[in-house]
């Protein structure tokens, strides 16, 4: 959210819409990161990639974006009157 705030200047958006878009984002994020980890779990993967040691790889990543893409484009698009 701070990240979001301090870039504000840089984007269309304010400051306070950038920090409730940065919040919603970042919870976002960290739901898709629970969802993808627990259809890991359900198929029994527990590490994606082996290329870096104690990093989940590639299935990781992509878990927060599923959620956070999706809403940031829905806020921007039909929320936003800039």
């Amino acid at each position: 959210m701070l990240v979001a705030v301090l870039m504000s200047p840089i984007t269309p958006f304010s400051p306070v819409q950038a920090a409730l878009i940065g919040l919603v984002i970042c919870l976002m994020g960290f739901f898709g990161g629970l969802v993808m980890s627990a259809i890991k779990r359900d198929y029994g993967v527990k590490d994606w990639s082996n290329m870096i040691q104690g990093h989940g790889g590639m299935l990781d990543r992509a878990g927060s974006v599923c959620f956070a893409e999706p809403v940031f484009f829905h806020i921007v698009r039909y929320f936003w009157n800039g």
